[in-house]
């Protein structure tokens, strides 16, 4: 039995030191869910929340574990809570007037590609029918 001492001296070891480990990586679990219930409780109605596939929402409200956010439409889709990612970030949505700038700056320049790959423009194209008319008489 004495050879055996240091062998079950160490997995005595072992195991008190995977049974610490796992008692306090409960209590950091907890304490995290914690931290973000809180967190949820304090949101106000109207805060941008991400979820973690990366739908963006604005939050309407907290049913239990039940998150109601609202789509940019109008729509609302009802979330668990252990689906929230951020609370209070800002989506990745293009402004107002970087959309108008661009829809802007892209519009003459669409027109002028399409003319350009065409090479037609509109008397160019009548006098060609003409002309071709006039052949086949």
């Amino acid at each position: 039995m004495s050879n055996n001492l240091p062998f079950y001296l160490m997995a005595a070891a072992a195991i008190l030191f995977m049974v610490w480990t796992s008692r306090s990586r409960k209590k950091q679990m907890e304490k995290m869910e914690q931290e973000k219930r809180d967190q949820l409780a304090a949101v106000t109605p109207g805060k941008w929340v991400r979820t973690r596939v990366g739908f963006w929402g604005r939050f309407v409200d907290l049913d239990g574990d039940i998150v109601v956010l609202e789509t940019s439409d109008g729509h609302e889709m009802y979330w668990e809570r252990e689906m929230i990612a951020e609370i209070g970030g800002q989506p990745p949505l293009a402004t107002t007037e970087e959309s108008e700038a661009e829809e802007t700056s892209d519009a003459p320049e669409s027109a002028d590609e399409d003319e350009a790959v065409l090479g037609l423009d509109d008397t160019g194209a009548q006098s060609s029918t003409q002309d071709s008319d006039e052949q086949q008489k």
